[in-house]
């Protein structure tokens, strides 16, 4: 059995910070910058972006109440649907919703550390990352809330002198920051609907407190405040950070530049100094490798209680340690060898479904009486926003083959459920 409520807000909500603010604020601001040339509608995107988020998890914790287990959208949808619907859910995301991206993050660390220490290969600082980040979950889920803590207020930390040195320092930022009638027009462009693909994806782990849910000190209210409150967070933190970025160095230098983080940095602290700010920000993405090594296993040991052919990711104490011995070598498994561009945008689709049937749920639990009365907007937005999504992944030439096989993979998960006989509880 897991251990039970051994952790509470704090823990949870760092889990959730963690898991959001990873790779994706620190590289797509440079492509934004392609197609937009004033501040106003790229902090839109982030506003827009966190407020989309913030709709979902809100309905996510309305789910939660009325079905405290842990396994996220496995539980979720194997509940309020069919078990072949939780089934496809929690083999996408323990398998490729977290392994990949953890390996995404370790190797984005890698990339960092290599631009202070060029002598240290990416691939092993990403293979020693995931590794100490397995070592520190493996002991108890109490100190895994420990280290998800400590990792994740050191990021927040760095952040922060980040802000507050380019608040003091000279700036040399050069676009325009007034709003002009031209910014509402770019709302509607075709590129501004592409470059919110992006943000979506920079805002993705804001449901990360699901996953463990009976790990929680009263988990229906922990899990709302975390759900919320760390959406809330990152989305202030999202908004100050690339205004942060646009202050800091002028937009040519920005412009098509992944690493826009070590580019302010040495506009603003100079090169010698920027060597460490590059350094402090890898150590910073601990908590995100942490944070993904945490979540993902508590999907598989959750589908190994309850599917006689995954029993033995069944988490035979607190923590499920077979099921963290799968993703780590999976995770390393993609560091080495895998083609992670490819892997990452085909599941994408699926993951986006399943989060959008979630939730869907509360519409479901209202009509059973389980949900209280939860105002209809956020999950309408959500939903709407959600199918724009997928629409417009599967519109586009350059993400349309990828969409594709995302929904075709979903399928074939949900389906394989059917032979494998899940032992009925």
């Amino acid at each position: 059995m897991p251990e039970k409520r051994s952790a509470g807000s704090t823990s949870a909500t760092a889990l959730v910070v963690a898991n959001m603010v990873g790779t994706g604020v620190f590289i797509s601001l440079g492509y934004q910058l392609v197609d937009f040339h004033a501040a106003p509608p790229i902090l839109l995107l982030w506003i827009v972006g966190g407020l989309i988020a913030l709709c979902g998890a809100y309905s996510y914790a309305e789910v939660a109440k009325a079905l405290p287990r842990s396994g996220g959208e496995y539980h979720f949808l194997g509940t309020l649907y069919h078990p072949s619907l939780g089934f496809m859910a929690g083999l996408l995301s323990a398998v490729i919703g977290f392994a990949a991206p953890t390996t995404v993050t370790a190797l984005a660390l890698g990339g960092y550390l290599q631009r202070s220490f060029p002598a240290v290969p990416v691939g092993v600082t990403a293979t020693a990352v995931i590794l100490l980040g397995a070592a520190s979950h493996a002991l108890s889920a109490r100190t895994s809330a420990r280290v998800q803590v400590a990792a994740t207020a050191l990021k927040l930390s760095l952040i922060g002198a980040f802000l507050i040195a380019v608040i003091i320092l000279p700036a040399h930022g050069d676009i325009r920051w007034q709003p002009a009638i031209a910014d509402f027009h770019e709302t509607f462009r075709p590129a501004f609907a592409s470059a919110l693909l992006f943000v979506f994806y920079a805002y993705s782990g804001w449901n990360a407190a699901v996953y463990g849910l009976e790990e929680w000190h009263e988990p229906e209210r922990t899990v709302k405040r975390a759900l919320v409150g760390g959406t809330v967070l990152v989305l202030i933190l999202y908004v100050a950070l690339n205004a942060a970025f646009l202050r800091a160095a002028p937009v040519d230098a920005l412009r098509g530049v992944p690493e826009i983080a070590d580019v302010a940095a040495r506009y603003l602290f100079g090169p010698a100094a920027a060597r460490w700010t590059s350094a402090l920000l890898a150590v910073g993405l601990f908590s995100s490798v942490s944070a993904l090594l945490w979540a993902g296993p508590r999907v598989l040991g959750t589908m190994g209680r309850d599917v006689r052919a995954l029993r033995w990711f069944a988490p035979s104490h607190g923590v499920p340690i077979r099921a963290l011995a799968f993703q780590t070598a999976l995770a390393l498994g993609f560091v080495w060898f895998g083609q992670l561009d490819t892997l990452v945008n085909y599941t994408q689709t699926g993951l986006t479904l399943c989060s959008a049937l979630t939730v869907a749920g509360v519409f479901i639990l209202k009509k059973r009486g389980l949900g209280r009365r939860l105002h209809p907007l956020p999950p309408v937005v959500f939903l709407t926003m959600t199918a724009f999504v997928i629409v417009q992944s599967l519109i586009q030439p350059s993400s349309r083959m990828a969409a594709l096989a995302g929904l075709a993979t979903a399928v074939c998960c949900a389906l394989l459920w059917f032979p494998l006989h899940p032992k009925s509880r």
